[in-house]
C-alpha cells in the first residue's frame, strides 16, 4: 500500500512540474498563439520565443524573442514585436501566473494607431494550456 501511495506522489509530482512554466515547454493561448519559454536563469529570468495567431496582425505566425520573469507562480514576459526582416510597431507585456498547468495573464499592447495618427494602448486577459 505504500508503494503505490509513494508512486501515486511520484505521478502526481511529476506531471506537476511538467504543466509548470519552464525550460523547453511551449504554451498555446485560446486564440491559438505560442509561447515557447526556452530558459530559466537561476535569478528567474526568462527567455522564448512568442508568435502571435491574431488575424489582423501583419507579423502573424512569426516568432519574436521573449524576455521576462518566472517568480514561483508569478510570470511576467514582454515582445518587441521587430526583427532584422519585419518592424510591426509594437510592444507586448503580459503578466500573471501560472495554476493547475495552465499561465493566466493580462496583458498590455502599444501600437502605433495609423489611422488616428497616434500611439495606442489595448488591454485584454489571456489563458494558456501546455502544449
Amino acid at each position: 500500500m505504500r508503494s503505490l501511495v509513494a508512486m501515486a506522489l511520484i505521478a502526481m509530482a511529476t506531471a506537476s512540474h511538467a504543466q509548470s512554466p519552464a525550460p523547453q515547454t511551449h504554451w498555446i493561448n485560446d486564440h491559438g498563439s505560442e509561447l515557447v519559454i526556452e530558459s530559466v536563469g537561476p535569478d528567474g529570468r526568462l527567455a522564448g520565443t512568442y508568435s502571435s495567431s491574431a488575424l489582423n496582425f501583419q507579423c502573424r505566425n512569426i516568432a519574436f524573442p521573449l524576455t521576462g520573469w518566472l517568480d514561483g507562480e508569478r510570470i511576467a514576459y514582454t515582445v518587441q514585436w521587430k526583427n532584422d526582416q519585419v518592424n510591426c510597431n509594437q510592444i507586448t507585456s503580459w503578466t500573471g501566473f501560472a495554476r493547475g498547468g495552465r499561465i493566466f495573464v493580462e496583458w498590455s499592447l502599444v501600437y502605433f494607431d495609423a489611422p488616428e495618427g497616434r500611439q495606442n494602448l489595448s488591454r485584454g486577459f489571456d489563458q494558456y494550456r501546455a502544449k
